[in-house]
């Protein structure tokens, strides 16, 4: 296969980053002349690292002991937007790995440019694998038009971390030692007001500044609990966001930081150290924190982010195994062994914080009794996902640009309303170019 102009620039669009110029010993290059591997090896792609990079690890070499040293070649790969532009780049380019990771944010837009391989019932029926073994929502949610492109692994979700002491002091532990329902903004606002008083220096900490991702990630959980419709519609051709919830949540999450409750200077650094220095008593972060948290040896647990307003909601994503679309009309064949192999492992994968959704270890005794991670179950039942749209999911374009204006919003740097007005403009000129892919 040839690597026109058309399908480079349909390439670097799925990736959300220019093309920079590759010499030939560029990680870019090098994903576009791979040397083929031996028939039996499978080549898996991935943007893991951290904690889910070392459980991983563990996964591959269970996999290697039981299929050889040489079966697997696992290549670990910049997270974002530089992963699926080398990624779509090696389809269109005819190099592809047999399996690879994409968020389920992004699998549409790779599933429509035709760069993924359809999972038939027939084909998956044949690896022994089977829709109905995945969580139904997520599985729902992975389906393009209906249609099967790839095999969800897990929920990274939005949660509550908790000093199970700073929070005992505070009156809101039950007899279990477990953190009390929170329902309502009244009683999350009390909650962290109790925990000053009891000699927090924060009630919570989390992301507001270098980190326009988990600022979307926050606003959109608030926004959509407040009762906002979806930010993008028509699969990202149309801005449906309803600019009064919008600012109203951005009002409420300034009001957090000018009352001191949280600070309107962390990072994703500082906030999760923060916490796990004892000086915050709880934190909302992604669920993959988990490891540094225990780490950390701070006292602490884990809880859903409190349905503060009228619908239950949290943000969410889900990395999904992806078959690149191939010439040779062989189907992805040893490939899907990997990929099932991985997902009957996932109870490793669960120990870095997100829930699998595999079901035999979804519902295994094992994951029901690993606290505190199983305490975080409910959240796939009201996990919420990017809005459809060329320039949406993981690492994306519109994630940078909502997430910068409402870290300016939280701030102070920035009134709610000029924030909307800023998001508004910004996603309507994306909305009006027409797709590339």
């Amino acid at each position: 296969m040839t690597l026109d102009r058309r399908q480079a620039l349909k390439a670097m669009a799925l990736g959300g980053t220019a093309l920079a110029t590759a010499a030939c010993g560029s990680p870019l290059a090098s994903g576009l002349v791979a040397t083929p591997l031996e028939p039996e090896k499978v080549a898996f792609w991935n943007l893991w690292s951290g904690g889910d990079g070392a459980r991983a690890q563990q996964i591959f070499e269970r996999y290697r002991a039981a299929r050889g040293a040489g079966s697997l070649e696992a290549t670990t790969l910049a997270w974002g937007s530089p992963y699926y532009t080398k990624l779509s780049l090696s389809i269109v380019g005819g190099r592809p790995p047999d399996v690879a990771v994409c968020h389920l944010s992004r699998l549409s837009n790779f599933a429509r440019a035709g760069l993924l391989t359809e999972l038939t019932p027939a084909m998956l029926q044949g690896a022994g694998i089977d829709g109905a073994q995945f969580d139904a929502s997520v599985w729902r949610s992975g389906l393009v038009d209906g249609r099967a492109y790839g095999l969800p692994v897990d929920i990274g979700a939005l949660v509550l971390y908790y000093n199970t002491e700073i929070c005992g002091r505070a009156g809101l532990l039950d007899a279990s030692g477990r953190l009390k329902p929170i329902t309502g903004e009244a009683t999350f606002r009390a909650a962290l007001a109790a925990t000053r008083e009891a000699g927090s220096r924060w009630g919570l900490v989390s992301p507001v500044i270098a980190d326009p991702s988990s600022n979307w990630r926050i606003f959109d959980t608030v926004y959509t609990q407040m009762g906002g419709q979806e930010v993008l519609g028509g699969n990202g051709t149309r801005v449906t966001m309803d600019d009064r919830t919008a600012a109203e949540s951005l009002r409420w999450l300034r009001e957090l930081t000018a009352a001191g409750l949280s600070p309107d200077t962390a990072t994703d650094v500082t906030s999760v150290s923060l916490f796990a220095a004892g000086q915050s008593a709880f934190l909302v972060h992604g669920a993959w924190q988990t490891p540094t948290i225990v780490d950390s040896e701070v006292p602490f647990s884990l809880a859903p982010v409190p349905q503060l307003f009228d619908r239950p909601a949290v943000f969410a994503d889900s990395h999904t195994l992806v078959f690149p679309r191939t010439d040779s009309g062989g189907g992805p064949g040893r490939a899907l062994g990997f990929a099932k192999f991985f997902l009957e492992n996932t109870d490793v994968w669960a120990q870095g914080g997100s829930l699998p959704v595999y079901r035999p270890v979804l519902e295994g005794s094992w994951f029901r009794d690993y606290e505190p991670v199983a305490s975080t179950a409910p959240t796939k039942d009201v996990a919420i996902y990017d809005p459809p749209a060329w320039y949406s999911g993981a690492g994306s374009t519109m994630q940078t640009l909502v997430g910068a204006q409402v870290a300016l919003a939280r701030q102070g740097l920035a009134s709610p309303e000029d924030a909307v007005r800023a998001i508004r403009d910004a996603l309507t000129g994306y909305a009006a170019t027409p797709s590339p892919l």
